[in-house]
């Protein structure tokens, strides 16, 4: 089986609900659905049995967190590749995993874009909107879970999700296999799903914000001082020189300049 698509919930009937019936109708039916929810006290789980003929596993129990719901379903998944659907998000269209099929060609990571509604419009989301990415690109964090299919047995070779943390588990994942890993990566210019703003990656009180704080000093503490200062100050030189050496002409205009400044220097001795 080549995916599974992981659902994880907590008191979101309404969200879950929509999600689900994103996955079940889709037209291409070769994949697992596995539905975790985490003891949910509104008509969640009545929502889950209502579809239970469509979905290959769930469960209704207490967890830890998000990162300890989403390692569950991860170690129950048999197919080759993990997508990470959480309630609320929802798949843009009834193909998507139709088109999305053909790119889970043996690369580790696959990233599509997310959507998002803003003032009534669709607005699109991608990532990292390349394949060929830096480590300072990915110390950025710019990956969007509800559109990225992960391979199973990346989790086995760099760990789970780290449940140490309650908004930034997945972003540590795809930096440990991707920055410090050799983990492959593609991306496609496919909308694979909408993404739900009112969840807590979105939320903006406080509370989150103050824990957003402590999780960017934990990202940071993966790096070493200078590697951090790489990432943190030196980026914009790096990605500078990057798009002068793409373009071929600009390229040449930069040495022959550069060249110029050296006769001059060498003249005036």
């Amino acid at each position: 089986m080549k995916l599974s698509i992981i659902t994880i919930n907590r008191n979101n009937a309404s969200g879950l609900k929509k999600t689900i019936e994103s996955v079940v109708s889709q037209t291409f039916k070769d994949f697992e659905y596995i539905v975790i929810d985490g003891a949910s006290t509104d008509e969640s789980v009545d929502i889950i049995k209502s579809y239970s003929d469509k979905i290959s596993y769930w469960v209704s129990e207490p967890d830890t967190g998000i990162y300890n719901a989403m390692n569950k379903g991860i170690k129950l998944a048999k197919g080759e590749y993990t997508l990470m659907l959480n309630s609320g998000d929802y798949l843009v269209n009834d193909k998507v995993i139709q088109n999305i099929i053909p790119f889970l060609d043996d690369i580790d990571i696959v990233q599509g874009n997310t959507v998002i509604i803003c003032s009534g419009k669709d607005k699109i989301l991608k990532g990292y909107g390349k394949s060929d990415i830096s480590f300072c690109e990915v110390y950025k964090g710019n990956f969007l879970h509800q559109a990225t299919f992960a391979k199973k047995e990346l989790f086995t070779k760099y760990g789970y999700f780290d449940e140490n943390y309650k908004i930034g588990g997945d972003t540590v994942f795809f930096f440990k296999s991707l920055g410090f890993g050799n983990a492959t990566f593609k991306y496609v210019n496919v909308n694979i799903a909408y993404f739900d703003t009112q969840g807590i990656s979105a939320n903006q009180s406080e509370f989150w914000n103050e824990q957003r704080r402590k999780e960017d000093e934990m990202y940071d503490q993966l790096l070493s001082p200078r590697l951090l200062k790489l990432c943190k100050e030196d980026s914009h030189k790096i990605e500078t020189y990057d798009t002068i050496c793409k373009n071929t002409f600009t390229r040449k205009l930069f040495y022959l300049l550069l060249n110029l400044s050296k006769w001059k220097i060498n003249d005036s001795e």
